[in-house]
């Protein structure tokens, strides 16, 4: 879904277009108006006091290396090596992101939460998987009233990426002819995104611009089920996900991920954890 900002952006280049007759791109759009944004025009001499400060009251950053060596674990799925990189000790300190303390942790982990999902992502996740997580993490952070629980919560959160790629190799190993065509990860991406959908294996060819027959034969020889096998147990895990973790009902689970009755949804539930 585009935010406003996107779509108040699209109205004014539309605008733009219908009265001059030529189009332009968004870049020179802001490049035309970044004098109209005080914070925009302020910002060299900004960057030249803070600097300046920071000179006057020397004190090291984090290592470089520390920080490579903690998203390198996370893209490799290695739990233990991460751990080992965050019990580093070193010199240097985390910059300071913000005059508030709390602020400045948030932002500090949004930095972090953002880094380790693209860390994932080359590690193997689903671009939507990692991009939607981190969403729901960021936005959690901001939920978060202590420095403590904010620093707390950063490193679960790169836990998670870690572990997740981790589940990841470890079924990939098993399934080597899935990292050969590019389109398996495709299809995943697309149902991991509309599994609150009806999703019809006609609507992924076309998405995706390639046969349907094609498609189904590509994935039942990479995965070792069908596409609609495949749709239905993720169907499942996301409900059973939003059981443990939601205060959703059964029904309304059953209702948005597509499924005909509360107890249709169960007893595909119960299928597969068996």
């Amino acid at each position: 879904m585009r935010s406003m900002l996107d779509r108040f952006l699209s109205g004014i280049l539309l605008l733009h277009e219908h009265l001059t007759g030529e189009e332009m791109p968004a870049a020179e759009l802001w490049e035309k108006n970044k004098e109209s944004f005080p914070p925009t025009i302020n910002m060299q001499s900004r960057i030249s006091h803070d600097i300046f400060d920071q000179l006057e009251n020397p004190g090291m950053h984090n290592p470089y290396e520390q920080e490579l060596r903690e998203l390198d674990s996370i893209e490799k799925g290695d739990v233990q090596a991460l751990a080992r990189s965050i019990s580093e000790i070193y010199e240097g300190e985390i910059g300071i992101l913000a005059s508030d303390p709390l602020r400045s942790g948030k932002n500090v982990a949004v930095g972090n939460i953002t880094l380790a999902s693209r860390a994932a992502i080359r590690g193997g996740m689903g671009v939507e998987q990692s991009f939607s997580l981190a969403d729901s993490l960021i936005r959690q952070v901001e939920e978060i009233q202590s420095v403590p629980e904010v620093e707390a919560f950063k490193r679960e959160a790169q836990y998670t990426y870690a572990k997740l790629v981790h589940a990841g190799k470890m079924e990939g190993a098993e399934k080597q002819k899935t990292r050969k065509n590019p389109l398996i990860g495709k299809i995943k991406d697309y149902i991991f995104s509309h599994l609150h959908d009806a999703i019809q294996i006609a609507d992924i060819a076309e998405e995706l611009r390639v046969n349907a027959d094609y498609l189904s034969h590509l994935f039942s020889d990479s995965e070792n089920m069908t596409i609609t096998e495949y749709i239905r147990r993720e169907k499942i895990r996301r409900g059973e996900n939003l059981l443990k973790y939601s205060d959703y009902q059964i029904r309304d689970i059953a209702f948005y991920l597509g499924f005909c009755s509360q107890s249709h949804f169960q007893g595909h539930s119960g299928r597969w954890r068996e």
